[in-house]
């Protein structure tokens, strides 16, 4: 979500307090303020340079290491306010974790709507190449040109289906760990996303698709098809190649290629560390489109829009019930240099 600058401001303001009379306000009146000005209780926390388990063992003489969510309701009135936070920032921490697409992205955009224009750059190699200039002749020009292209955003989430009574005798520790997970499995969701994004491109149109290169031989890989599309993207489009997506049955055959086996270059039989051929980070992707390879500059290729971030259904969680409680969040990604990427296929035939 995008604030305002008065409304950045007033959050600035709020968190600036001193100390005491920031941790005077508590409970109802904390999560009613908070939510007014579009913070978490994680922030609130940062302000006060403590973490949500030492505040609850400060303010509730609790333990959330040890106890129960059931007792944890029952300790202080004011405790289970802080409860929506916990389920998220829960959440939040598995989508960081575990999924690939925070390290293929340029950025994670804030946006106001579902629907956003997206501003990129239409390169001209003719305009934008270096000229000679004669002693007072006029410098040559060219132009940064821009088009719009419009991307829509859909709602993505997850239900949590579990009543109260299952898990009240659960550690709070316990509960974040599945929910944690349950984020994992989201981030799951966006890294499909992003592969199919990547190949076919984003949801503006098929102008976004990115440019295909051939395999020697179809139905078949060698290392001297990485090395065309590595030199496809790096000489015919000018990006440096960070990152190559692959597929398990791809990524299998590219670690099974005699170049990639060697131990003395690579270590994955000893770690599972992914293999860097020729310095790109191989990167097995959920749903990356079967016998396709894309090789990417992650600082040029794509940005995430996100008009909503992790939302849960608070009140449902403040007043203990459970049942059927979501998680949704409203995101997608969007190309932003459309040569920033190429996909070496093998399904050519």
């Amino acid at each position: 979500m995008v604030y305002g600058d008065h409304m950045v401001k007033e959050r600035i303001a709020f968190l600036s307090q001193e100390p005491d009379r920031l941790r005077a306000v508590k409970g109802r009146s904390l999560y009613e303020t908070l939510g007014s000005l579009g913070l978490s209780h994680a922030q609130y926390f940062r302000a006060l340079g403590t973490n949500v388990s030492d505040y609850c063992a400060q303010e509730f003489g609790i333990d959330l290491h040890k106890i129960t969510v059931d007792r944890f309701f029952q300790s202080d009135p004011n405790a289970k306010w802080l409860f929506p936070d916990m389920v998220r920032d829960a959440v939040v921490a598995g989508l960081k974790r575990r999924p690939s697409y925070p390290e293929l992205i340029i950025r994670d955009e804030p946006i106001t709507s579902t629907a956003f224009d997206v501003p990129y750059v239409q390169e001209s190699a003719s305009d934008e190449e270096l000229r000679t200039v004669a002693e007072g002749a006029a410098i040559p020009e060219s132009e940064v040109k821009y088009g719009d292209r419009m991307v829509r955003l859909d709602k993505k989430g997850r239900g949590i289906i579990a009543s109260y009574e299952v898990i009240r005798r659960m550690s709070v520790d316990m509960l974040r760990v599945h929910l944690q997970r349950i984020g994992e499995r989201l981030g799951r969701n966006l890294d499909a996303r992003l592969a199919t994004v990547l190949v076919s491109g984003d949801s503006s149109g098929a102008g976004t698709a990115a440019t295909t290169v051939n395999t020697a031989s179809a139905g078949t890989w060698t290392y001297a098809d990485i090395v065309k599309g590595f030199m496809a993207l790096t000489l015919d489009h000018y990006f440096t190649p960070t990152h190559m997506l692959a597929n398990s049955a791809l990524a299998q055959t590219i670690l099974n290629l005699s170049e990639f086996k060697d131990a003395a270059l690579f270590d994955f039989a000893k770690t599972g560390s992914a293999v860097t051929p020729l310095g790109m980070k191989l990167v097995p992707m959920v749903d990356q489109p079967a016998n396709k390879l894309t090789i990417l500059d992650a600082g040029y290729a794509v940005e995430k829009l996100t008009e909503q971030d992790v939302l849960v259904e608070n009140d449902k969680l403040i007043n203990q019930q459970w049942d059927r409680t979501y998680l949704t969040v409203v995101t997608d990604f969007a190309i932003i240099y459309q040569k920033a990427r190429v996909v070496v296929q093998s399904d050519w035939t």
